[in-house]
């Protein structure tokens, strides 16, 4: 009876020992769970603030560069106001010797020469009023000058300043994403940002359906006015051309530069990660779907543009990091996300092989992430880029 007495006591013992080993174990993981959700969240922050970052320096640049056009406007117009007094000057100087000369040789003849000297003087006082106005005029494009380099000089140093605060960024990223590469191996954290990525390829595909309703409705204005153009030339008996469209619709629509085969690939890789379509992630076992291509690239690669076109959206999404849309005006766009730094701004003008940005790192490695979307139907880019 005793030795079964001891015998639950020390089944109890165990069962007290191992309620306690789970219940740490719990505590562990949950730690370990919220160390991952924070050290996510801190390098979402992280990537948000240096992107807006990116855009702001971009602004600011693009102000410097307007001010120091203007400077130098402002310069050429100094020196052909200098050479224009120059000018003036060295003529009346030559009038004047023209003028002594004359006095010389009619010296002691009849006062007719007084008209002569009236019109010396006249074009003395002309001359000294064009001088003076010339003056002042050299004077306010110097002040202006003076003003424009004061205010680049404050741009410089606004742009220096934020250019020290993104590089401290850059470092607290990289000391997060190697924190973060330390916790990758969780499940759990590994699904919820492939839930963070497949909720902003939505937001993508929400981003190109605005884009294409705004395009629509300034197409549908345009047309209303020529229809009423049109309408008005029949009354007065006249007739109207209406442009046609090219666009050719199908399982691979094409318009200009847009055929098989027919653009660059935008980074200097092509080798993929992930292409177009479903694929499956080896970690967390889970199906996603690809709205584009992910290209294998080293941090930092040089991404461009494949076409010229239009800027019509800089953003930043969790799992895409920064992301430029641009707009190709004939019914194209060209998603290139998963950015580290952007090099273009919202509304520019881009051409073929124009620096969009530099290519980032998200929870499946270093990536460029590109879409091509016709309208709202997004392609395979495999059968555009050559």
């Amino acid at each position: 009876m005793a030795s079964g007495q001891t015998s639950i006591s020390a089944t109890q013992n165990e069962l007290s020992r191992l309620r306690k080993s789970i219940d740490q174990t719990r505590a562990r993981i949950e730690a370990l769970s919220n160390r991952e959700s924070s050290a996510m969240n801190s390098l979402s922050s992280f990537q948000r603030k240096r992107h807006n970052l990116s855009v702001f320096i971009n602004q600011l640049e693009a102000d410097l560069s307007r001010l120091q056009d203007t400077a130098r406007v402002v310069e050429s117009r100094i020196t052909d106001t200098q050479s224009a007094l120059s000018r003036a000057e060295g003529s009346w100087r030559n009038a004047s010797q023209s003028m002594i000369m004359y006095r010389r040789e009619h010296r002691g003849q009849p006062p007719a020469s007084l008209r002569i000297d009236a019109v010396y003087k006249a074009t003395t006082t002309s001359l000294a009023n064009y001088r003076s106005e010339m003056l002042t005029l050299k004077d306010s494009l110097s002040s202006q000058k003076q003003l424009l380099l004061d205010v680049s000089t404050t741009q410089e140093k606004i742009i220096s300043a934020k250019e020290r605060e993104r590089s401290s960024l850059v470092v607290t990223i990289t000391k997060s994403q190697q924190e973060l590469q330390r916790l990758r191996s969780n499940k759990k954290t590994l699904v919820a940002e492939l839930q963070k990525k497949q909720q902003s390829a939505r937001r993508v595909r929400s981003l190109i359906g605005d884009l294409v309703a705004k395009q629509r409705a300034k197409e549908e204005e345009r047309r209303r006015l020529s229809r009423a153009k049109k309408s008005d030339a029949a009354s007065r008996g006249s007739t109207v051309d209406t442009p046609q469209s090219d666009v050719r619709t199908g399982a691979t629509p094409e318009r200009e530069g847009f055929r098989s085969n027919s653009l660059p690939w935008p980074t200097s890789s092509t080798s993929l990660l992930h292409g177009y379509g479903m694929y499956r992630n080896p970690e967390t076992g889970t199906t996603l779907e690809n709205p584009g291509i992910d290209i294998k690239a080293p941090l930092g690669t040089r991404v461009t543009c494949v076409a010229k076109g239009q800027v019509s959206s800089v953003t930043w999404l969790p799992g895409y990091g920064s992301l430029v849309i641009v707009d190709h005006e004939n019914g194209f766009r060209t998603v290139y996300a998963n950015l580290a730094t952007v090099a273009v701004k919202n509304g520019g003008a881009v051409t073929t092989g124009t620096t969009v940005g530099s290519s980032g790192e998200n929870i499946d490695g270093k990536l460029v992430h590109f879409e091509i979307w016709f309208g709202r139907d997004r392609h395979n880019p495999l059968t555009y880029l050559r």
